[in-house]
């Protein structure tokens, strides 16, 4: 097991016991807890990418580090990365996006 799918385990069981207890410290708590798939995330992630413009460099970070794990938790990591660029306006609509 990588340094990585360790850590992820050990914050899962973590975000889990919060959820139990009703301890959440923020969204991310509950995002690890959710049950998602690697599929589910990666389709967010096409529409993000088809709907804006990104920097290359962004996209580039997050094809790498989604090359390095199928991890679904860590995929949402790099959803949730690339929505931060479009709330912090780094990445703007496209023009020809239909998705208002």
């Amino acid at each position: 097991m990588s340094r990585h799918e360790e850590h992820m385990k050990i914050r899962d069981h973590f975000a889990k016991v919060a959820q139990a207890k009703g301890t959440f410290t923020n969204g991310t708590d509950q995002a690890l807890v959710r049950a998602v798939t690697h599929d589910e995330v990666a389709k967010r992630i096409n529409q993000l990418v088809s709907d804006y413009q990104f920097p290359l460099p962004v996209l580039q970070d997050v094809q790498k580090r989604l090359s390095d794990s199928n991890c679904p938790h860590y995929a949402m990591q790099q959803l949730r990365y690339l929505e931060n660029n479009v709330h912090a306006g780094i990445a703007t609509k496209r023009e020809d996006s239909y998705n208002d």
